[in-house]
Parts: C-alpha cells; sequence; structure tokens
C-alpha cells in the first residue's frame, strides 16, 4: 500500500496544481480512484484490526488491550461517503 499512497499523493498534488491554474481534467479520474481506494483500504483495514485482536486471545477482548480503541475509530470509516458494499459490488 505504500507504493499506491506515494503515487496517489503524487497525483493528488498534480491535480490541485492543475485546479489551481483552471484545469479540472483529473479530478473525475481521481474521484473515482480515490473512492476505490477508500474502499479497498477501509475494509482491509477492518479485517486487520480484526485479525490482530484474535490473534492475541482473550487478551484482544480487554480494553487495555488497545484494540478496543482502534476497533472504535475504524468501524465507522467503510460507511464515510457512502457504504463499501456500493463500492466493492
Amino acid at each position: 500500500m505504500s507504493l499506491t499512497s506515494y503515487w496517489t499523493s503524487a497525483e493528488f498534488q498534480r491535480m490541485m496544481e492543475e485546479v489551481g491554474r483552471g484545469v479540472f481534467t483529473r479530478m473525475d479520474q481521481m474521484h473515482h480512484l480515490l473512492s476505490g481506494f477508500k474502499s479497498l483500504f477501509s475494509a482491509q483495514g477492518m479485517l486487520d484490526i480484526e485479525e490482530a485482536r484474535r490473534t492475541c486471545g482473550g487478551a484482544g477482548y480487554q480494553s487495555n488491550s488497545g484494540f478496543t480503541t482502534l476497533f472504535a475509530s475504524i468501524s465507522p470509516v467503510p460507511t464515510y461517503e457512502g457504504e463499501n458494499t456500493v463500492m466493492m459490488g
């Protein structure tokens, strides 16, 4: 994912520079890419946190494990700006 983040960041920066000059041709493509990435990465984040919690056994359910806080912070992400099922369907 880090290669994707570097590429996306560079493309976003290029798009914003073009927008500053009044050129909006990259906006449609970036919107589609970023919407898809949001769907993929937020779903994967949920799966990864759940797998890590289960790997810790019963200790993963304790609040001092930190997983409850992580889960609470990431669980709404797949539904921000549209539910992932629509994006991945």
